[in-house]
């Protein structure tokens, strides 16, 4: 809530007033005083509305012959500190609860990172990336030997995507047995080994295994050379980063 400044004003006003009619050790107390205020977390009406009172306390007991230092039951101190915790941020261990259970309602960026739709891309094209090097590679060795090549350098869709899909399944059913959340309120069966997740990929296994027997006649089989194939190899593996980390670490 914003401060009524002409509210403000006016209350600054009367305590003007008052501080006119304070001795030297009067005002001097005020002054320290008021200089504490100022350094809390009290909102600024708030502050103002202390200081008149604290003004007017302190113009009585001057009348009475008192010392300054005898309002607020000698601890004007202590009485600061008590407003203040009104206002003050909830801070350390008393933090709001809401934000426990939010914190619990929510997965962890790190749960959502590893099992986002970028992620699981990552995992499916860093496989066949490397599957590609890896037939290229011996596919130049066969070469080399003196051999055919052939049944190195040639690959059907169906085996592309089953080793995508199986690389996501390994990928995730390791994760698996760590991400777990590590809130100390959260039950403990929640923790480590999600059984749930890895059948929901497991699931997919089965569905594209069923798929690629069903249509293995109809998909296609690719061929390139040995050379052809670790070109695109190492391409797809040098893309990995500008296209997935450094877009996940923004």
């Amino acid at each position: 809530m914003k401060p009524n400044n002409k509210q403000v004003m006016l209350l600054r006003n009367r305590q003007m007033t008052l501080l006119g009619q304070m001795n030297k050790e009067t005002s001097t107390f005020y002054e320290t005083f008021s200089a504490s205020v100022r350094d809390t977390h009290i909102p600024d009406q708030k502050q103002e509305e202390l200081l008149l009172d604290t003004a007017k306390r302190l113009v009585e007991a001057q009348n009475k012959g008192l010392e300054p230092d005898s309002i607020y039951e000698g601890d004007s101190q202590g009485y600061i500190q008590k407003i203040e915790q009104k206002y003050k941020p909830q801070t350390g261990t008393n933090q709001p609860t809401d934000h426990k259970k939010k914190a619990s309602a929510v997965p962890s960026t790190e749960s959502r990172d590893t099992r986002g739709i970028s992620f699981n891309l990552m995992i499916a094209w860093s496989a066949i990336s490397i599957v590609l090097v890896l037939m290229g590679f011996i596919g130049l060795v066969t070469l080399w030997g003196g051999q055919d090549p052939t049944p190195y350098t040639r690959i059907s869709i169906f085996t592309l995507a089953l080793i995508a899909v199986g690389a996501i399944v390994l990928i995730q059913v390791l994760l698996s047995f760590n991400n777990g959340p590590e809130d100390e309120g959260m039950p403990a069966r929640k923790k480590g080994f999600q059984l749930g997740a890895m059948l929901k990929y497991l699931i997919v296994v089965v569905v594209i295994l069923f798929l690629g027997y069903s249509l293995g006649r109809i998909l296609p089989v690719i061929e390139f050379s040995s050379v052809t194939l670790l070109v695109i190899g190492f391409i797809g593996l040098c893309l990995i980063y500008p296209i997935f980390v450094r877009k996940r670490k923004k």
